[in-house]
Formats: structure tokens, sequence, C-alpha cells
């Protein structure tokens, strides 16, 4: 008689989900950009011809985390020190 090992037989039968790594955080270009691209691209995307507003460009990760006049715009990791996320609320 074949006799599997426990723990062979439990990967074997466990679901996928729990062989799985955790999910990763939030990462801006997974989680974050494709909601500036359908709501703040018409004004502050790639393309300049639209008349872009503030020289701000939030297609780019790193134009928009940089500091402008003492804020930052998108500050990751700390929702409450970003200057995107006062003006939204």
């Amino acid at each position: 008689m074949l006799r599997i090992p426990p723990l062979l037989l439990l990967c074997l039968l466990a679901p996928a989900t729990l062989l799985a790594s955790p999910a990763p955080g939030p990462t801006f270009s997974r989680d974050v950009l494709p909601i500036l691209s359908d709501h703040c691209f018409q004004c502050h995307g790639p393309d300049p011809k639209n008349g872009r507003k503030g020289d701000l460009r939030l297609d780019d990760e790193t134009d928009a985390k940089r500091t402008r006049k003492g804020h930052h715009v998108v500050m990751g990791g700390n929702a409450e020190a970003s200057e995107l996320m006062r003006r939204l609320l």
C-alpha cells in the first residue's frame, strides 16, 4: 500500500488560495494610476496641449510625489500629508 506523507497530501488537496502568498500592498501603477487616468488626466495628464493645470502631471509618479510650494501633492504611505487628498476631501 502506498503511504503519502500528510504534508504532501495537504499540499495536493489544499486550495491554491491557501498556499498563495498574501496580496501585496497598494502600488501606484496598479491601484492609483487607473483612478487618476479616469478622473484627472484630462487636466493633469501626459498631453501638454490640453493646457495642463498647475504644471502638475499625475501620470508620472515622480512628478506627482515631488514637493510644490512646501506641499506634497502625493505622499506615499501617508494620505493625510497629501495635498491631493486634502483637496479631494
